[in-house]
């Protein structure tokens, strides 16, 4: 029997003052009306399964329809358990799985309608509340209902992760466990995907899943954006699987799933900003956080945007996904339960699409009040419009229950006969039944308990810790002797380690008591005395920074608790339990991140004249740019200002990223991939402040080939191989085997990502008039992002007039457009296609493109797995616009950019990354041969045989050789870049009659300019 995707929508709280832009209406048990007002779309009209209307504050803040927010029904918490959970509950009773998914905007209360208040240092927070709560959310009162009903027969399992992009973070892992999400991910034998190696919790209690979340939670990746001051910057999914009887069959179990999917913010990236927030707190206690404003440090916006970027490319093939099956379920091409091809590129339709059709699945669709927000909202009902539609087929998992198990029911049930017998039986009598209780749940884990398996490996890692000196949180959390503890601004990779400070004198560095894992870590790098309590930190041979400031060799500085402390780039913190300031003093991670920035900022004189040279040279391009294309405008004061605390921001970012460079030199050196290299680079934006953008550019030496990425990628590598390595070199000491997994082995962590290769222009003028692209100019160049931005490869890309948005393609409709004004209120509707890519420098893995139209931006599907120079995209989208308004002529006057991204093919040497290679084993005994990072800064380095070239580069930290053509490149590419902007202003200035003839003349002069 096949179901559908019950769809609800929920609508929050007001945040603004603003006109009412929605009405929600439940007019049945399982039929809700959701209508957009004050709204200037067409299709306004939408029907749910159901339809929730929450913003309680309306009278305080809507300016327009006060009669309509009085005329919808509240829902709240207990509303919404009442018409979901109970149904859900039963789902699960009758070993179903089922899919709870939210979707919508950050802070639009996704995560609110199925877990609640969630934050970990918030009072309200769920799972801080052992009993039913009016704030509790979906999955708390479920999960609730569930253990008040388990019997001694029943098995709670649980798994908690968050994907960031590529990476799958164990949320409920001590030692924060990372991969990528590509390995480990199988179905199980039931056909429901899983990620094998994250853990799987046996829970006893209710209060056993409290303590979980309430650890875990504290992990998971969020930044205070403008839409909601902790926002998840990725995709969290938690998993229960229980356990229970098949009745009547008593040799048989059966196993119900539910799966909480709480996905990452749908807003575009480009629309976020990282944000600084007031905190208010009440004279009840309650906390509310206000007044959002742009942070200061521009950098952090940019990372975030990136990471959104990326984070939002799972989100729109799942968009994709749905389009495509709704599209097919309307045709009534597509049986229930089947999937379509493709959309399998990221890891949220890999996990979920699957899964999802096989369950009983439920989405949970946020959306916000204001007109102001209409635009998001009309996205996410879209979404949610497709995915009503579509089929499923649910089935139920059974297994058959073991002798052993059997054997122990029988047991158990005999006890308690004859305890009720004995009325109690007495306290023995208690006692064996509790045994027979626990040796039954050790059965149904599989014969050990599933916790103490994973407790004794963790064991296993502090000893092997402990000989370096270097305990684990997880079990020593309650310590009272005095300790160093590690900070992260990323709350997933804070407070793993402790060192803690129990002898009068601590040395640290190789050979010493407590050995660091990092390798800027140096022989007596530097020390603590311990004087009945009184700590001294006292300066060696490395580098330390105190409280900002760097301590020189022999500085003898008194410790206080909550000092920060920066030994071999690894920040601390001090503890003294029983001796400290009242908690409200303890630094953020985030304050103490910014302390040591600033330090670091404060560069050596060598370092900073460097850094200084390279920002004038970039400026005087910048400048003389922005003067040949006359877009350069006289800056303002506060223009000035504002462009300064931005070059601040790369300045920092630049010089954050340096060492950790030259580090990951070395650590690549010693694990036999030295033909991995990294260099920070300025690449150029259109920024009208003239503010480059950090990248880390990395070159694969056995190819010639490389790549140009974020820096939030880069760190997220360098991460992961430095705990990789850290892995190995405790497993060597150790005298065990150890190998990397291959999605960590280096080359593929640092040199599989997906990339910018180049952007493809066209002039989408000819538009106005009705005509189709002509033959000569479906293939057009792919320039490269950065200096030289010579060509990169060909593009097919075609438009096609149609008569409306449902017509099929036809030659004999040609529209007769004279005068453009005659556009203006009519319809207009056109196919865009992109085909075939063609002599791309690199052979690429994974490719898609990206184009925005009109204010919205559209990918193609990813295509996988094609190893070659020419991937082929077969994409096609249909463009209408209701009513065309000058605003859209002006926009198609402009020309438009299709972006092209890519990901390497990467062939692995044969020889592993492991315990095993001989060559890794002399490297950490006697050091790499390797050479450290590129120590020289080149600007305008251009890579050979049509591979990536960069912009301004700076390799390292000290001023070493320069190219001795420098200056000649630069007059070249001002030359090139003048050409190409007299050209593009000339194209725009192309009307109808002239427009082949001025694209063929752009065609001509291009290759010819290429050709110099």
């Amino acid at each position: 029997m096949s179901v559908s995707i019950k769809v609800a929508v929920r609508c929050r709280p007001f945040t603004i003052k603003d006109k009412l832009g929605v009405s929600l209406h439940q007019k049945s048990e399982e039929e809700g009306e959701v209508t957009l007002l004050n709204s200037s779309y067409s299709h306004n009209n939408f029907g749910f399964t159901y339809a929730w209307w929450t913003a309680f504050n309306y009278e305080r803040y809507v300016q327009s329809d006060h009669a309509i927010c009085e005329d919808m029904d509240f829902v709240g918490q207990m509303n919404v358990y009442e018409a979901v959970g109970l149904k859900i509950k039963k789902d699960l009773m009758d070993g179903n799985a089922v899919v709870l998914f939210a979707y919508g905007l950050s802070g639009s209360g996704k995560t609110f309608t199925v877990f609640g208040p969630d934050a970990a240092d918030s009072p309200d927070a769920w799972f801080k509340h052992a009993t039913p709560h009016d704030m509790w959310g979906i999955f708390p009162h479920l999960a609730y209902d569930m253990f008040q009903d388990k019997q001694d027969n029943w098995k709670f399992a649980m798994k908690y992760f968050q994907n960031v992009v590529d990476i799958v973070r164990d949320l409920m892992s001590p030692m924060g466990e990372e991969r990528s999400y590509k390995g480990g991910m199988r179905k199980d034998a039931d056909g429901f995907m899983d990620i094998t190696w994250c853990n799987a919790a046996s829970l006893k209690t209710w209060d056993d899943l409290r303590k979980q979340f309430l650890i875990s939670n504290a992990k998971k990746a969020i930044s205070p954006t403008q839409f909601n001051h902790q926002s998840t910057r990725g995709h969290c999914i938690m998993t229960l699987e229980i356990d229970m009887p098949l009745p009547p069959n008593p040799e048989m179990k059966q196993r119900s799933r539910v799966y909480v999917c709480d996905l990452a913010g749908t807003e575009p990236a480009g629309d976020i900003y990282y944000a600084q927030y007031e905190k208010k707190v009440y004279p009840n206690g309650d906390i509310e956080y206000i007044n959002p404003k742009p942070h200061k440090d521009q950098s952090k916006t940019k990372s975030l945007q990136d990471q959104g970027k990326k984070i939002n490319l799972s989100l729109s093939e799942m968009a994709q996904f749905f389009m495509k099956m709704a599209d097919l379920v309307k045709k009534k091409k597509l049986a229930p339960g089947v999937s379509v091809a493709g959309c399998n590129s990221y890891f949220l339709c890999k996990y979920l699409k699957d899964t999802m059709l096989q369950a009983r699945t439920y989405l949970f669709c946020a959306i916000r009040p204001e007109v102001t927000y209409h635009n998001y909202t009309f996205a996410t009902l879209g979404f949610a419009e497709n995915a009503s539609v579509i089929k499923l087929a649910p089935k139920k998992a059974q297994l058959a229950m073991s002798p052993m198990e059997r054997k122990l029911m029988l047991q158990l049930e005999a006890m308690k006969e004859q305890m009720a017998k004995l009325q109690g039986g007495g306290s023995d009598m208690a006692e064996l039944l509790a045994a027979k209780q626990k040796e039954l749940a050790n059965a149904m884990d599989g014969g050990t308990d599933t916790n103490e398996a994973q407790e004794a490996q963790l064991r296993q890692q502090a000893e092997e810790y402990g000989r370096r000196g270097i305990y684990l949180t997880h079990f020593m959390k309650d310590t009272d002797k005095q300790y160093l503890i590690n900070l992260d601004e990323d709350p997933f990779r804070s407070n793993r380690f402790m060192y803690i400070i129990d002898k009068p004198v601590i040395v640290f560095g190789p050979g010493g008591d407590i050995k660091p894992t990092s390798l800027t870590v140096v022989k007596g790098h530097c020390t603590i005395e311990n004087n009945e309590g009184e700590c001294m930190l006292i300066g060696g041979s490395g580098e330390v920074v105190y409280n900002g400031n760097k301590v020189a060799k022999d500085d003898k500085i008194p410790m206080k608790p909550f000092d920060r402390i920066v030994i071999g780039g690894e920040l601390l913190l001090y503890r003294y339990p029983g001796h400290e300031p009242p908690a409200d003093d303890i630094p953020s991670a985030a304050s103490a991140v910014e302390e040591y920035q600033n330090c670091i900022t404060n560069a050596s004189s060598e370092q900073q004249s460097m850094l200084d040279e390279q920002m004038r040279a970039f400026q005087a391009e910048k400048d003389k740019w922005m003067n040949d294309t006359q877009t350069h405008k006289t800056e303002t004061d506060a223009a000035k200002e504002e462009h300064d605390r931005a070059m601040q921001a790369v300045d920092r970012e630049i010089l954050e990223l340096l060492p950790k460079t030259k580090e990951l030199k070395k650590i690549v050196g010693i694990l036999d991939r030295d033909q991995l290299s990294f260099d920070v680079t300025l690449q150029r934006t259109d920024d009208q402040l003239g503010v480059p953008k950090v990248k880390v550019r990395i070159v694969n030496g056995a190819t010639d080939e490389s790549i140009i990425i974020d820096p939030f990628e880069f760190m997220k590598s360098y991460s992961i191989v430095k705990d990789e390595m850290t892995h190995l070199s405790i497993a060597v000491e150790s005298e065990r085997p150890y190998e990397f997994p291959e999605h960590h082995d280096p080359l593929v962590i640092l040199f599989d990502n997906t990339f910018q290769l180049g952007t493809c222009t066209i002039f989408p003028e000819y538009l106005i008039y009705g005509l189709s692209t002509d033959m000569d100019e479906v293939h057009q160049d792919v320039k490269n992002i950065s200096a030289p931005y010579n060509n990169v490869g060909k593009l097919e890309t075609i438009w096609v007039p149609l008569e409306g948005p449902d017509a099929e393609e036809s030659e004999d409709f040609i529209p007769e457009i004279d005068d453009p004004a005659d556009l203006i209120g009519k319809p207009w509707t056109y196919k865009f296609k992109i085909g075939k890519s063609t002599a791309l420098p690199i052979i690429a893995d994974m490719c898609y493109c990206q184009y925005n139209f009109f204010g919205e931006l559209f990918t193609t599907e990813t295509v996988n797995e094609v190893n070659t120079h020419n991937p082929e995209f077969t994409y096609s989208f249909v463009h209408h616009v209701d009513k065309v308004s000058q605003e859209f002529l002006d926009y198609l006057m402009k020309p438009m950019e299709i972006e092209i991204f890519v990901s390497p093919s990467v062939r692995l040497p044969k020889t592993k990354v492991a315990s095993t290679n001989e060559k890794i084993l002399h490297n950490m005994k006697h050091g790499s041969s390797s050479a450290g990072a590129n120590d020289t800064v080149v600007p305008g380095t251009i890579m050979q045989d049509g591979a990536m070239g960069t912009g301004t580069v700076v390799g390292g930290a000290v001023m070493g050789t320069v190219i001795e053509n420098v200056e000649d490149m630069r007059k070249r590419i001002e030359e090139l870049e003048l050409a190409n902007t007299t050209l593009r202003q000339q194209l725009s200035e192309a009307t109808g009659s002239r427009i082949g003839q001025k694209l063929n003349e752009s065609l001509k002069m291009d290759n010819e300019l290429n050709a110099d």
